[in-house]
């Protein structure tokens, strides 16, 4: 358990860290690091319900491909290991759950594609670009592995492609419900993370 928040915060701290560099040096406005990277609560709650519905959507799209192949023998339950398979459901891993899907994956995910790339794209060339920039690079590390690792080119595609497409309705909930705000995606990150690390541990 110790390691695993440890890992957390280390990766989270690589990230905030950069990024902070990076404002620093480049970027520096006068309303701060934490509105240019989009680390503030949206003023209004109009996009509770956006977001809600994308995390629905997403979660469709990313789990669903995963049970077709796992049903159909072409993918091996070995392969989507982590640390938290069958390891049931105490307090540490519980709290290693918690920490792995909020700040190592989540948070740490979010400030660097939907708010370091993908807002700095954004602003030099425009939503659309900006958008799906990031949602190609954000899907990238979700496929590839399972392509140049294990030799399986349409999982790996496929989780490249519903990767892309979260990734991409992420940053418009952001953009464009959220005020900029990388809450909104954070939050859908979060739970669909911890749905997923649960449900390994738990199986």
């Amino acid at each position: 358990m110790k390691q695993s928040i440890l890992n957390s915060l280390i990766q989270f701290g690589v990230i905030f860290t950069v990024s902070v560099i990076i404002y620093l040096i480049f970027c520096r406005e006068k309303k701060g690091y934490f509105k240019w990277i989009g680390l503030y609560k949206p003023k209004n709650n109009a996009w509770i319900m956006n977001a809600c519905i994308i995390f629905i959507i997403s979660f469709i799209i990313m789990v669903g491909p995963i049970i077709i192949f796992l049903s159909t023998g072409y993918l091996s339950s070995e392969l989507l290991r982590t640390e938290f398979t069958g390891k049931g459901l105490s307090t540490g891993i519980l709290i290693s759950i918690l920490f792995k899907a909020i700040i190592q994956t989540a948070l740490t995910e979010e400030i660097l594609f939907r708010g370091l790339i993908g807002k700095r794209v954004a602003r030099k060339f425009g939503y659309l670009t900006g958008n799906i920039t990031q949602a190609i690079i954000f899907g990238l590390p979700h496929g590839l592995p399972f392509i140049l690792m294990y030799d399986k080119y349409l999982f790996g595609l496929i989780m490249f492609i519903t990767a892309s497409i979260t990734g991409f309705l992420e940053f418009y909930i952001n953009e464009k419900k959220g005020e900029g705000s990388i809450l909104p995606s954070t939050c859908i990150h979060a739970f669909t993370n911890i749905i997923s690390f649960t449900s390994q541990a738990i199986l």
